[in-house]
């Protein structure tokens, strides 16, 4: 599987553009997305890092489908270091942008590229609802369909090398993600084992602070009170356009939200932008029937549709997993990869670390043991 190899073809539609970048760029703009990280923590892998590499990012269209199962062109970005022989590859499924203008396609360098300053070539879907896809709502962590796209987006990009570079990608890959990459990841590599003869090897995945059983996510959070990240109200609306659940809205928020609601959840606002609008206390825009055990009509549809999404239960796998989670993550329960975990049948190859710092600091932390690893490898 480490051979180059000619790619299953009819998944590239077209290439959309392509730009070169530096890594002060790709600082500069993460620092601008992500202004409550703390970045000093980087200082101890910088030297893994070339400061004068630069890197080519592609932006593609592709074939995929819909929730549906509709046809659908979807869109994402290669991106490669320039000047230097390829360390492999990597695919990296994006965090959960509320955004839907925010795609790798639209801005080409984003966070998610960073890989390729280590020497990396790095596969980054836009998902649906995002990039090309941008009127349809983004089907926010549904796990069989994401895994699809997934997939779906790396086969493009082997046809592109395979067409238009000297470099054909190998079909052996690792996986990465944080948060809802996370969740992506994890997808990605259920899709590729439940086929029966994949055109991708995976070597190892990274997923760190994911969501893998949304309804578990959404009883903590409830119960909890609180959810740091705005992400809970376009995940119900996603669920109710792609579901067909003709759901009466004023039986699920309240207050500003509701009143609001077509505003507020138009997918043209940024995570900070939606923080500023929604409070992290679920009971200031959930209605009082989320936080009963008997709940509503509406409210129990959204709660069987939540159940669809999960990658828990009678899964096994032989692929080297590194899961990580902190414990005093706010946005997703830590409790979520603890199930993962536990999930598994075989756990020989799973490593499963905590720590501490939220959901962002952590995520740093988690990012920066994937640069060791794989640079140590």
């Amino acid at each position: 599987m480490d051979q180059k190899v000619s790619p299953p073809e009819g998944y590239l539609a077209s290439v959309l553009r392509m730009q070169e970048f530096g890594l002060h760029e790709m600082i500069a703009l993460t620092v601008r997305d992500f202004p409550e990280l703390d970045f000093s923590m980087l200082e101890s892998v910088t030297d893994l890092f070339d400061m004068e590499i630069r890197v080519r990012v592609t932006a593609i269209s592709y074939h995929t489908k819909d929730p549906e199962g509709n046809p659908v062109l979807a869109s994402g970005i290669i991106v490669q270091p320039l000047n230097i022989p390829s360390r492999g590859v990597i695919h990296v499924p994006p965090t959960t942008p509320l955004s839907s203008l925010e795609g790798g396609s639209d801005l080409l360098i984003i966070t998610e590229g960073v890989f390729a300053f280590l020497g990396f070539t790095v596969i980054i879907p836009d998902l649906i609802g995002s990039g090309i896809s941008s009127k349809l709502p983004q089907p926010f962590l549904f796990t069989d369909h994401t895994g699809a796209v997934c997939y779906h987006m790396h086969l493009a990009a082997m046809e592109y090398c395979a067409r238009y570079t000297s470099d054909p990608l190998p079909a052996e890959i690792s996986i990465f993600g944080y948060s809802g990459g996370a969740t992506g990841a994890v997808s990605m590599l259920k899709y590729i084992e439940n086929l029966d003869a994949p055109a991708l090897k995976v070597k190892q995945l990274f997923a760190g602070g994911g969501v893998y059983d949304l309804k578990n996510t959404f009883n903590v959070l409830k119960e909890r009170g609180y959810a740091e990240y705005p992400l809970a109200p376009l995940l119900i609306v996603s669920m109710d356009h792609w579901y067909g659940l003709d759901l009466d809205y004023s039986r699920v928020f309240k207050g500003a939200l509701l009143a609001n609601r077509e505003d507020w959840l138009d997918m043209t606002r940024n995570a900070a932008q939606m923080k500023e609008l929604i409070n992290p206390d679920l009971h200031s825009y959930l209605h009082p029937d989320f936080f009963t055990p008997e709940g509503n009509p509406e409210i129990n549809k959204l709660e069987q549709t939540l159940s669809l999404h999960s990658l828990l239960g009678g899964w096994d796998t032989k692929t080297r997993i590194f899961l990580g989670h902190a414990r005093d993550d706010l946005s997703v329960p830590f409790s979520e990869t603890e199930a993962l975990f536990n999930s598994l049948i075989t756990k020989t190859n799973v490593s499963f670390v905590t720590g501490s710092g939220g959901h962002y600091d952590y995520g740093i932390q988690f990012f920066i043991s994937a640069c060791i690893y794989l640079t140590m490898k």
